[in-house]
């Protein structure tokens, strides 16, 4: 049995859009999880700056009473300087982030010592699945704007390349603005 021509246009012109329908509907259906599986790979990927870098890109513009205004980087990306349980280590502002995420040598070098069974939670990173473990910080302060009682995460050691300050932190602050290149922070 032979298929005309005119047929097989047929079937490949319908199995097209039958697989742009499926596609179509994958993304409608799989919104949510795609778009959080994304903002976690980009914000897994972040990569450290050099020192010297680092020192411009996190320069706070105008600290006042209770409010800071940061510049961002090329990359668009906020990057600063923050104390945390007293020791001062580089973050990315990122309002996407979930929570407070530091790297395990920031954990380190804020002076947490984690065991390998406090490592007790999973998360999903550009570089794969990533155990993490859920810690308490003292103090969190960026400027003049401080908050006590922070939930953080560590993770495994070079499952994150720059620790970021995250929902955790910013949900507590009473106003957050991103005003083009500027962000501003309220207490």
């Amino acid at each position: 049995m032979q298929i005309s021509l005119g047929a097989k246009n047929f079937l490949r012109e319908a199995a097209g859009w039958l697989a742009v329908c499926g596609i179509v509907f994958g993304g409608v259906y799989y919104f949510t999880d795609i778009r959080s599986l994304t903002h976690t790979l980009l914000s897994s990927t972040v990569q450290p700056a050099s020192t010297s870098d680092t020192q411009d890109e996190h320069v706070t513009l105008a600290t006042t009473s209770g409010e800071v205004h940061l510049h961002a980087a090329d990359n668009g990306h906020f990057f600063s300087q923050v104390d945390v349980n007293g020791r001062s280590i580089n973050v990315v502002v990122d309002t996407g982030a979930t929570g407070v995420s530091l790297t395990y040598e920031d954990a380190r070098d804020i002076g947490l010592r984690l065991s390998d069974s406090d490592f007790t939670m999973e998360s999903q990173t550009a570089n794969g699945t990533a155990r993490i473990a859920p810690i308490l910080l003292d103090k969190v302060q960026i400027g003049d704007i401080e908050v006590r009682d922070v939930e953080a995460f560590v993770a495994e050691r070079g499952k994150l390349f720059q620790t970021l300050l995250g929902m955790s932190f910013l949900r507590r602050l009473s106003h957050i603005d991103i005003k083009g290149q500027e962000l501003v922070l309220s207490q």
